[in-house]
């Protein structure tokens, strides 16, 4: 393993596969990612209420009783769609600030790799962004979500505070919420209204912005 790959799995959530049947064959493997990957397709069509057995079936083409097998209830390929999600993000994240972990920075160009950064994560790729948002609503409903949620906002958290501590943050904790919220806020607006140039016109300059209070403290 190398130290990029060390330092992404210990941003990962801690909950892993639990339900996943022991002793899995590739073609089991295989088989149980199709079944996330459609529970994934239907929350980003038609939103986290839709997710059955039966859609599920229908959208992987398997048989009716592979859902049961590898993931008991819909609770459970809930959850398990959601650990996925966030781990990919989370990974994703911890590699793109992993240069600004160990070294000052300024806020401008810190604000143009976190923008660009949320660009191709959640308005580039609209499916994962519209799925962040339902995941994030069906926790909203579901209290048995909540606590996966919340340990996803942890890493980002973790992976935040260090860049915040090296740009001058007295509480970066606090300022990575901020920052957090900033972000996803507009993104949100973004997917709804798809403005022009959101990139470079509205969300870095938001952020240069709010980077450049957090550095002035």
């Amino acid at each position: 393993m190398t130290d990029t790959s060390a330092r992404k799995n210990t941003h990962n959530l801690s909950r892993t596969a639990t339900r996943a049947p022991a002793n899995l064959t590739q073609r089991g493997t295989e088989r149980r990612s199709a079944l996330l990957s459609a529970t994934l397709q239907i929350i980003v069509r038609d939103g986290p209420g839709a997710v059955t057995f039966r859609t599920v079936v229908a959208e992987a083409n398997a048989s009716h009783g592979s859902v049961t097998y590898y993931f008991g209830t819909r609770e459970e390929l809930i959850k398990e769609a959601m650990v996925l999600v966030a781990n990919r993000n989370i990974e994703v994240l911890s590699t793109v600030l992993s240069d600004f972990e160990t070294m000052q920075t300024n806020p401008e160009a810190l604000a143009t790799v976190i923008a660009r950064h949320s660009n191709q994560q959640m308005i580039e790729d609209r499916s994962m962004g519209i799925t962040i948002i339902e995941l994030h609503l069906a926790a909203a409903r579901s209290p048995e979500l909540r606590p996966i949620l919340r340990e996803w906002g942890r890493a980002y958290t973790r992976i935040i505070r260090k860049v915040l501590t090296n740009l001058g943050s007295d509480d970066p904790d606090e300022d990575a919420a901020l920052m957090i919220n900033t972000i996803s806020g507009h993104v949100v607006s973004q997917l709804a209204l798809q403005r022009k140039d959101f990139e470079v016109s509205i969300l870095r300059p938001a952020l240069v912005r709010l980077l450049a209070v957090i550095a002035s403290k």
